[in-house]
């Protein structure tokens, strides 16, 4: 018979014999040398080999280049790390972790004499909005867990500075899932300033030799009959309280099911009426800014006379009673009586939507019905099915390593205590929660989470006992079998959860449902999600790529850090002062851009046509004031000569003699506007930043399609 050899991926950069051959990956990493990529794979295929060897690659190119990689949290930000030293045949000290902890001036000094660099992004942004570093010679980075490239997240900043700075940026995403649909996968595209999309499932060709299949068994539970009992007498509590909303017609009587999701719209619905409710300017705005749109719950309350604060305190009743409802048939007793326990306390300190569930006849029955029942008759079925499922893996296949993942962190606390007291020595068990996020709950450190993990991967812990804290990124090998105590409605959360097995053999995924309950309509939504989002990954071509993004080779010797570190350390302190000065341009920056975009929205439109001033309209903004304020506000204020003098840069000067000399009456069509505002070089951020300064100044204005010019520099 004959021999088959192992293959390995070697070469520069990269330690001999230590990375097995994929060729799915070899493919992948093709795809991604000289294109902004998003790279989308389950869990378990290896998404951080394809970054090291995109790192290989990218350090071939340019040697003298450095590489920055980025995590959300630091325990993934350890990873990486322990992965690169591991993998990448580089000296020790040229691979850094960056992070708070460390002093400004230090990571200074470490980025600079770093050739790949591990961080946070928050710290990176940090750094660069102080002008501490730039990213000129940075020739990758690397966004794990991409999927958190929207909002605010420090990601976008990066990604915007990284692709403004560098003169041939390549940016490698790595997620296992972008999003459930179009608007959100796009928007990482966008943030990223993606070319390429890839996507693999564990069915194609080139994939399918390297994974070991994972079965899923839903398991459906029916509740006890006293459980069912004592969420009848709350459900009828509910429909006590729905009647208010009925009678006063803000709700649909007809609904079959009615979810906290119908009170949040609610209450939402009503704060932003109020809220507009003293502008009668916005009394035509599209009714599409509303959930509940016909009739308008604002206009139900003013013609039935409804007192406000009361509604908003039913819509709490309401949505704390269907949130304990949950916990009762989903979760075990122990929770269910815990906020119990919370309500009474809100009720002592006179909140009116706890006092009217804690003085109701069904809250006292239940309460009285609770204390008299044995523990055991009142047992969630699911704490049963899962000391069963555990017996089954140990005698049936051998296993026992498990990750068993559960909503809250209570329900982690007291299953580690059920199974410690059922398994007695045998079996070694242990939660994974994160960080305390309030006063009365102490959660585990950084650092607890990351000595847990490797007492995990050494077998000193047998079963895992997690919270949401475990599913992201994670390297936790050689898991068999997972547990769902509850399904979750999101498809990002369901994918990198059963990703946690069937790495290294075929793995098992028990996901539990109790029926008829919430459980079944939140494993539904998931699953939807997750097919919706790889029929969109799947055919690439329905998102709208980057297709015109010039690049040239890196000049290593143009802009180089010059400082030594005594220089840097003695002018440090003098250094806070211009960092001060840079954090209010770069607030100026930040503001004229959200104008920007305020000013292209929809919703800008809509407001303009229905009649709104803008305090733009009324005054002219003056960047000097304004920079002046800002300053003040960090701390410290610019001493100005001359404050009434507007200073214009050539570029707004440009724009102003375009409207000037191609204009009629000094009006010009905007697309025309922007055309020969291209053929000056004025394009993109460049042109929306210089033609917005020249509109705040009150030297152009935009009106429909139409640029006018209002009035002439000196």
């Amino acid at each position: 018979m004959e021999k088959v050899l192992t293959k390995y991926f070697n070469g520069p950069f990269l330690k001999k014999n230590k990375i097995l051959y994929r060729h799915y990956q070899n493919n992948i990493v093709k795809s991604c040398k000289s294109k902004n990529s998003l790279v989308v794979l389950p869990t378990g295929l290896g998404k951080t080999i394809i970054g090291i060897l995109l790192i290989s690659n990218s350090l071939k190119r340019y040697p003298e280049s450095q590489i920055l990689i980025l995590a959300p949290t630091r325990p993934l930000v350890a990873q990486h790390n322990a992965s690169c030293k591991k993998f990448l045949d580089l000296p020790i000290e040229s691979i850094v972790l960056l992070t708070g902890k460390i002093s400004p001036e230090e990571r200074m000094l470490l980025f600079k004499k770093s050739r790949l660099i591990i961080s946070t992004p928050q710290v990176i942004k940090n750094d660069l909005m102080r002008d501490r570093y730039d990213l000129r010679h940075v020739s990758l980075i690397i966004f794990d867990e991409a999927h958190k490239t929207k909002g605010n997240y420090a990601y976008n900043f990066i990604s915007h500075e990284y692709i403004t700075t560098c003169s041939d940026p390549l940016i490698l995403g790595l997620t296992a899932s972008p999003g459930k649909d179009y608007e959100r996968i796009q928007q990482i595209c966008d943030n990223m300033f993606l070319e390429n999309v890839i996507f693999k499932s564990y069915e194609d060709k080139d994939v399918i030799d390297y994974i070991h299949d994972i079965d899923i068994f839903i398991n459906l539970l029916d509740l006890p009959i006293k459980i069912l009992e004592l969420s009848k007498i709350w459900e009828n509590l509910f429909k006590k309280f729905l009647r208010f909303f009925i009678d006063h017609n803000l709700i649909n009587p007809y609904k079959k099911y009615y979810s906290k999701l119908d009170f949040l719209k609610i209450s939402h619905d009503l704060t932003l009426s109020l809220r507009f409710e003293n502008n009668p300017e916005l009394s035509d705005i599209r009714e599409e800014y509303f959930f509940f749109q016909d009739p308008k719950i604002i206009e139900i309350i003013k013609e039935n006379q409804i007192d406000i604060p009361t509604v908003f305190s039913y819509c709490s009743s309401c949505i704390s009673i269907l949130h304990a409802k949950d916990l009762l048939e989903t979760q075990h007793i122990s929770l269910f009586e815990s906020f119990i326990k919370r309500i009474k306390l809100k009720a002592n300190h006179e909140v009116i939507s706890a006092k009217r569930i804690v003085n109701s006849e069904h809250f006292k029955y239940i309460e009285s019905a609770i204390e008299k029942e044995k523990q055991s008759e009142l047992s969630h079925p699911k704490v049963k099915k899962i000391i069963s499922l555990i017996n089954e893996e140990i005698e049936e296949f051998g296993n026992k390593k498990i990750i068993i993942f559960t909503q809250y962190r209570e329900m982690a606390e007291f299953l580690k205590n059920k199974l410690q007291e059922n398994f007695q020595k045998s079996l070694k068990i242990e939660k994974f929660i994160g960080q305390a996020t309030k006063i009365d709950d102490i959660g585990y450190s950084q650092r607890e989470q990351i000595n847990i993990l490797q007492k995990f991967r050494n077998s000193e812990i047998d079963i895992l006992i997690a919270t949401s804290v475990a599913e992201e990124g994670l390297d936790i090998p050689n898991v068999d079998a997972i547990i769902f105590y509850e399904p979750v409605a999101s498809e990002i959360r369901l994918i990198q959860r059963r990703g946690r097995t069937g790495r290294s053999s075929p793995g098992r995924c028990y996901i539990l449902i109790t029926e008829d309950t919430i459980d079944m309509p939140y494993y539904i939504v998931s699953r939807r999600k997750e097919n919706s989002m790889i029929s969109i990954l799947s055919d690439s071509t329905q998102l709208e790529l980057k297709r015109d993004l010039k690049r040239t080779k890196i000049d290593f010797n143009k802009n180089k850090l010059k400082f030594t570190e005594s220089e840097l350390v003695n002018q440090f302190k003098e250094r806070k002062e211009k960092e001060r000065e840079l954090l209010a341009n770069r607030s100026i920056e930040d503001i004229l851009s959200q104008l920007d975009n305020f000013c292209n929205s929809n919703e800008f439109n809509i407001l303009r046509d229905s009649g709104v001033t803008f305090y733009s309209d009324v005054f002219n903004f003056d960047l000097a004031h304004l920079k002046n304020k800002i300053m003040k506000l960090k701390g410290k204020k610019i001493k100005t000569s001359n404050r009434d003098k507007k200073y214009l840069n050539k570029n707004v000067k440009s724009l102003i003699n375009i409207v000037k000399l191609y204009g009629k009456n000094g009006k010009l069509e905007f697309d025309k506007f922007q055309d020969l505002a291209s053929e000056e070089e004025i394009n993109d951020n460049k042109f929306h930043l210089h033609f917005n300064q020249a509109c705040f100044l009150g030297y152009l204005e935009k009106y429909e399609n139409y640029v006018h010019i209002l009035m002439d520099y000196d």
